[in-house]
């Protein structure tokens, strides 16, 4: 898998930006089924995948949404964290082609925000979108672990 970071986003409502690409390979596909137990054949086998009426191998719209939120946490300012996410599969996105994820302020009040993240495949189809309640912090320091 090839990914390429965001620069930055700022927490400024109709702020957006490009958070990175990225391919996903047939490892990729065949680590996330094991791991997760996921073992629906339409993410690791190719011609199960053709047979459903695929024209290849499907990527998990798990693996999207942890790819995107992945991807939001360095692109947010310092002392800004992730308290919350939400995400929907809307089309299936297919491996073989580059995938952009994309990010885009819709609120911001009294110290937290509103970020919705999505995918689009190389025809511009939302493959999986979400939603991360995002807060400044008063400390950007690390959890003590207390």
């Amino acid at each position: 898998m090839s990914a390429g970071m965001a620069t930055g986003l700022e927490l400024a409502t109709g702020a957006e930006c490009v958070l990175g690409v990225v391919e996903f390979t047939p490892v990729d596909l065949f680590l996330f089924s094991a791991a997760g137990w996921h073992p629906h054949r339409i993410h690791y086998d190719l011609p199960y995948a053709e047979s459903e009426g695929h024209p290849t191998l499907v990527v998990h719209g798990p693996l999207q949404a942890v790819h995107l939120f992945q991807a939001l946490v360095p692109a947010l300012p310092a002392g800004v964290r992730v308290v919350r996410t939400t995400y929907r599969h809307r089309a299936p996105l297919y491996l073989g082609a580059p995938a952009t994820m994309h990010a885009a302020v819709t609120a911001v009040h009294d110290g937290a925000a509103t970020v919705e993240v999505w995918f689009t495949d190389a025809e511009g189809t939302i493959t999986t979108s979400g939603v991360a309640a995002v807060q400044v912090t008063t400390d950007a320091a690390p959890a003590s672990g207390r």
